[in-house]
């Protein structure tokens, strides 16, 4: 047996793909039912799971595997923010997940949000 948590109470919604959101950005809303890239400090309101360019499959809430830059975030509750590049960063404010497992070779973070 083994740990798995793909899957857990994943939530998305379909939204207009705005210009350069490409799958795994974290997005945020920038015109009525637009998806777009966080920039660096954005409070992301999901993870982008798939686009074709005009529309976007967004992921609102479950479990997730995220790059993150800068220092690493703790194990347990942590808050999040965009860092301007598709992947989270450590803040004093912003998106509030649970953080389950760190991998610090390959800089991701498996998070609950």
């Amino acid at each position: 047996m083994s740990v798995s948590l793909k899957g857990y109470n994943q939530n998305g919604v379909t939204l207009i793909a705005a210009s350069g959101l490409k799958k795994g950005d974290l997005v945020k809303i920038s015109a009525n039912s637009t998806a777009a890239p966080c920039a660096s400090g954005n409070i992301p309101c999901g993870i982008c799971i798939n686009t074709d360019g005009k529309y976007a499959c967004v992921q609102l809430g479950g479990y997730a595997k995220v790059k993150y830059s800068g220092t690493a975030p703790a194990l347990g509750n942590a808050v999040v923010a965009a860092d301007g590049n598709g992947g989270v960063k450590t803040a004093t404010t912003g998106m509030s997940v649970l953080v389950v497992s760190v991998n610090t070779a390959d800089t991701t973070a498996e998070i609950v949000f």
